[in-house]
């Protein structure tokens, strides 16, 4: 077996600050506590004297099982601490597709096996339990998935979360979702770890509230559930820095501010996202996103690949690459910025794509 490799946040860290024009960050922008009056500064406390604390009240604010999570150095280390919890050497994870590189990378550093189930497009990425069960196998034993779905932005529908909690409660399985993205949409707070003890979720403070900075995620589930990730923990951080515990804990009051904010830069960036679409975009930007990213598909096999390419060649503007998603058709936009600069990365986008266009018609009629 090869060395599993995370090319996607190798790329997005090369990439940091270098285009004048970018539509890749998939958070919400960045808020400026201090202008704001909320709290911008933390001392060193030591970890243990606001750990349970900011465990208990993450928990409480998503209805979490047993009312606590297990706080952890970002959504990564959550993942991370899941996976390696929860599966053993030599079994099999079945992961979606298209879906965040990382989901489908780091199974087999900890001995386990991959395969995909289709999140298919013409399916508005829904329809999930049934793709699930076509693809399991009997070796299969966690299904991870995304809600909101990353790139495609769209939630997982109540009626697939309940199909795939009995199947999971059938077939024994774990089912594992990053909600790293949940919160950005317009629906209640919660998790789906409060549906069964098949559910663990994962998630962060970074995309929704545009703390990444804090490197403060959690995974949510049953106490068995959560022991299990905590000993893979152990061989990770251990727990988180305090000085980031400690200002997340801070803010915690004001996470439904910092939401509503949120929720505020998402509105007019979609408004204007939509209204490109209504004019006629050259490609297919049909599935709603309700999150910070959508995902648009480009003509021939590999579109989103060359499109990309194409965008940061000739108008220095920067998109994820599908092939990162495994599908290399795509490109994901993110819609999270501050709405001026998202506008004129989003004016640029549309020059871009019906550039690229007149580029292949030429092309192919040259031929």
């Amino acid at each position: 077996m090869s060395r599993p490799r995370l090319e996607h946040l190798a790329w997005s860290k090369a990439q940091h600050g270098r285009w004048p024009l970018s539509l890749a960050d998939s958070a919400v922008a960045a808020p400026d506590l201090e202008s704001l009056g909320l709290p911008h500064r933390a001392g060193t406390p030591a970890p243990a004297s606001v750990l349970p604390e900011l465990e208990r009240v993450l928990g409480a604010r998503l209805g979490a099982p047993g009312g606590r999570v297990l706080v952890t150095a970002g959504a990564s280390e959550a993942n991370a601490c899941a996976l390696a919890g929860l599966l053993e050497p030599g079994e099999e994870a079945l992961v979606e597709c298209p879906g965040y590189e990382p989901h489908r990378a780091v199974p087999p550093f900890f001995g386990a096996s991959v395969r995909t189930f289709a999140r298919r497009r013409e399916h508005g990425y829904g329809r999930v339990s049934g793709a699930v069960e076509a693809a399991l196998t009997p070796a299969t034993r966690l299904v991870l998935l995304t809600d909101l779905h990353n790139p495609g932005g769209v939630p997982l529908e109540p009626s697939d979360a309940a199909a795939l909690t009995a199947l999971a409660e059938r077939r024994g399985l774990w089912l594992v979702c990053d909600e790293t993205f949940r919160d950005s949409a317009e629906r209640p707070l919660g998790t789906s770890s409060a549906l069964s003890d098949r559910w663990v979720t994962t998630s962060t403070l970074t995309k929704a509230y545009g703390l990444g900075s804090l490197r403060v995620g959690w995974v949510s589930g049953s106490a068995a559930a959560l022991a299990r990730c905590a000993e893979a923990q152990n061989a990770l951080s251990v727990e988180p820095a305090g000085p980031s515990l400690a200002l997340a804990l801070a803010l915690a009051p004001h996470l439904d501010s910092l939401r509503a904010r949120a929720r505020a830069i998402l509105s007019a960036n979609h408004a204007l996202w939509r209204s490109l679409v209504a004019s006629g975009l050259p490609c297919d930007a049909s599935v709603p996103s309700q999150g910070t990213t959508t995902f648009v598909h480009l003509p021939g096999p590999a579109g989103g690949e060359a499109f990309a390419t194409f965008a940061a060649g000739r108008f220095e503007l920067l998109v994820v690459p599908g092939r990162f998603f495994g599908e290399p058709r795509g490109v994901r936009i993110a819609l999270g910025g501050e709405p001026a600069r998202c506008a004129a990365a989003l004016g640029t986008f549309q020059s871009a794509v019906h550039a690229f266009h007149e580029a292949r018609r030429t092309a192919a009629e040259t031929a």
